[in-house]
């Protein structure tokens, strides 16, 4: 089972423990830039870029607060 750019977020947004904190970051970053990407060629709509770029924001954010 595949997890969308949200799911992905949010798991690690809540994980706890920080070897599986920062795999989780890996795969949301990963898959919030494929997302942004499709975004680019479909023109798509623009509140989902807006998030998109708020949650790589608030992903980086996260991961420095909790280091």
């Amino acid at each position: 089972m595949t997890l969308d750019w949200k799911a992905l977020y949010q798991l690690a947004m809540h994980e706890e423990d920080p070897t599986k904190r920062e795999e989780l970051y890996e795969q949301a970053r990963i898959a919030i830039h494929k997302r942004v990407l499709e975004l680019a060629k479909d023109r798509a709509d623009a509140r989902e870029s807006g998030d998109l770029d708020e949650a790589l924001r608030q992903l980086t954010i996260h991961k420095y607060k909790k280091k």
